[in-house]
């Protein structure tokens, strides 16, 4: 796997009743995109998808999405719903930038369908296939 750049990974979480994000860049990745109009019917579907690849080397602060909800600060994860930017993205999200705006400042902003933990090999093969959308 020879990665080819780094990305910023948003996890959600709620507080108080409040939806934030915290904010983590995982350096040395690799990015498989696909951008992709189909035609249907009632009219023409995009169908822009993103595979990444994250090293399990590079998971030192990384916790399954249960552990992460209960300990969050300096940690991240892999969950369905959460946001990838392609590059190192410097913006947290706040009431005033919120994730439409991180959309419009970025070109590659993702959000995760499927994580599936390749696990299998030795430690220089395995990782995380993380499907987006």
């Amino acid at each position: 796997m020879i990665p080819n750049g780094h990305i910023t990974i948003y996890n959600r979480y709620f507080e108080s009743r409040l939806e934030k994000y915290q904010r983590t860049v995982i350096r040395d990745v690799v990015w498989q995109a696909t951008k992709a109009v189909s035609g249907r019917s009632t009219g023409v579907l995009a169908s822009n998808v993103a595979t990444v690849f994250i090293p399990m080397a590079r998971g030192a602060n990384y916790l399954k999405p249960k552990a992460w909800q209960a300990a969050k600060s300096g940690k991240w994860t892999l969950q369905e719903g959460d946001v990838i930017v392609r590059g190192e993205a410097t913006d947290n999200i706040t009431t005033e930038y919120t994730i439409t705006s991180l959309r419009a400042e970025y070109e590659d902003v993702v959000t995760i369908t499927s994580v599936d933990a390749m696990d299998q090999g030795s430690p220089n093969v395995q990782h995380w296939q993380v499907g987006c959308k």
